[in-house]
């Protein structure tokens, strides 16, 4: 929460001096050098200014970064100082009984006030002890380079959509039948890149001859599986072999809905993460997320059926946000709260995956690697010991070894298997509800 230093009332009305260059927390204001004639102690400062030029109102606004260059975000928070409990800001003589408050070195660590109601206090190492290649490589950065980078490819990518839709079928979007998502046909996305099983290996359920109708202009312009898939067609052996459909779907969208949606996330939660975990850290997080998201997908979902979006990378930041809220309870204003935020956030999201059209695979992948990626990249615990501190190392460690073991185990899986749908047959409820056939729709 927005928090100020309470207002001094010292006798004489002798104006306010420059505050101490040093740190303090958020509980406990700065104070003024020279005394009243009243009062022996140094006096409370009129307000207590935030380090950094805080982001949005979002609760990950911990990618504020200080307005002093050199300052950055540190895993290892000290220990916060704590007011005596009969200070009382109005009375210059609260602290009669104290000695006299001495300001600590620019050596440490302090809390900065959190931007909204009910946040964690933001910490914020000071001082010259954080160069700007280590400020890029582990946070905090002032510009989100890769959110909007990305942002402006997946815009550009639906643009192309569009072209092709054209070029292919003479219309801008599908409007025979309607795109729900006002964007183009099925078979524009699989030939752009979208996640289409068949594209990427073989399945019994699905011939390499197989005929596609609606590839062109008219519903009797047909095409071979090859063909449908496009970028130079399979092997030299004549196999499915696009593995690339694994990634290239993240930064795809079935239509401008679709796309405005998940950039309600991605320019906001997305953006503040950045600023926090620095590019390289929030580059690992995002694109694990989304990739292991349509490994699921495509192990598990019906082999006619294809998907695109960067929900699955969404997913996996609201799972490193599961995994911060814990790491950081005794330092948010109110935990609880924020984490039924959260978990009612996941369930709405997954309750609405169960819709035709969606990918829960996508979104339920997402999560699970968004929270082992928590483990392994969120910053220490706050006022850890050492031995916390060794702890926490051993489990990114593990996090470490079983985010390696998710993705080697689900990809020689999906690609050794006979038939990846008799991997888990009823998993196919993950993603659709047993009514109207919806689990049998392409």
């Amino acid at each position: 929460m927005y928090s100020k230093a309470p207002t001094s009332a010292t006798a004489g009305e002798r104006p306010q001096s420059p505050v101490y260059n040093s740190p303090h927390t958020a509980h406990s204001p700065t104070y003024n050098s020279p005394h009243t004639p009243h009062s022996p102690l140094p006096t409370p400062s009129q307000h207590h200014q935030g380090y950094g030029d805080f982001a949005s109102d979002t609760y990950y606004a911990q990618g504020a970064v200080p307005r002093d260059e050199k300052t950055a975000v540190n895993d290892n928070y000290e220990m916060q100082r704590q007011q005596p409990e009969n200070y009382t800001p109005t009375s210059p003589n609260a602290f009669h009984h104290q000695p006299v408050y001495v300001p600590p070195q620019q050596s440490g660590y302090m809390y900065t006030p959190a931007p909204v109601p009910g946040g964690p206090l933001l910490p914020v190492q000071y001082g010259p002890t954080r160069p700007l290649w280590l400020r890029l490589l582990i946070g905090p950065v002032r510009q989100a380079w890769f959110s909007w980078i990305s942002a402006l490819v997946m815009l550009a990518v639906l643009v192309l959509e569009f072209v092709r839709n054209y070029q292919m079928t003479g219309n801008v979007i599908q409007t025979n039948p309607i795109n729900p998502m006002i964007g183009p046909s099925f078979t524009v996305l699989i030939n752009l890149g979208a996640r289409f099983t068949p594209c990427m290996r073989s399945l019994p359920n699905v011939p390499l001859t197989t005929i596609y109708p609606d590839c062109y202009r008219s519903l009797q312009d047909t095409c071979t599986l090859e063909q449908l898939c496009g970028f130079d067609g399979f092997d030299i052996n004549g196999q499915p072999n696009q593995s690339f459909r694994l990634v290239l779907p993240i930064f795809m969208h079935a239509g401008i809905v679709h796309f405005l949606m998940n950039m309600l996330t991605h320019l906001r939660l997305g953006v503040d993460l950045e600023r926090s975990l620095g590019i390289p850290r929030y580059v690992l997080l995002y694109m694990a997320s989304g990739i292991w998201g349509f490994v699921l997908s495509a192990m598990f979902s019906q082999g006619k059926s294809a998907s695109m979006g960067c929900s699955g990378a969404l997913f996996g930041l609201i799972g490193y946000m599961l995994v911060d809220v814990f790491i950081n309870w005794k330092v948010i204003s109110h935990p609880g709260q924020e984490l039924a935020r959260i978990l009612v956030t996941v369930i709405i999201s997954l309750v609405l995956g169960l819709l035709p059209g969606l990918d829960n695979f996508a979104h339920v992948g997402g999560l699970a690697v968004g929270i082992v990626m928590g483990i392994l990249i969120a910053p220490m615990r706050p006022n850890a010991s050492k031995r916390a501190q060794f702890i926490t190392w051993i489990v990114r460690v593990c996090a470490l070894v079983l985010l390696i073991v998710m993705f080697a185990a689900a990809i020689k899986v999906f690609y050794s298997s006979p038939d990846p749908r008799q991997i888990c047959p009823n998993c196919k409820y993950i993603s659709c509800l047993p009514v109207q056939n919806w689990c049998d729709m392409s």
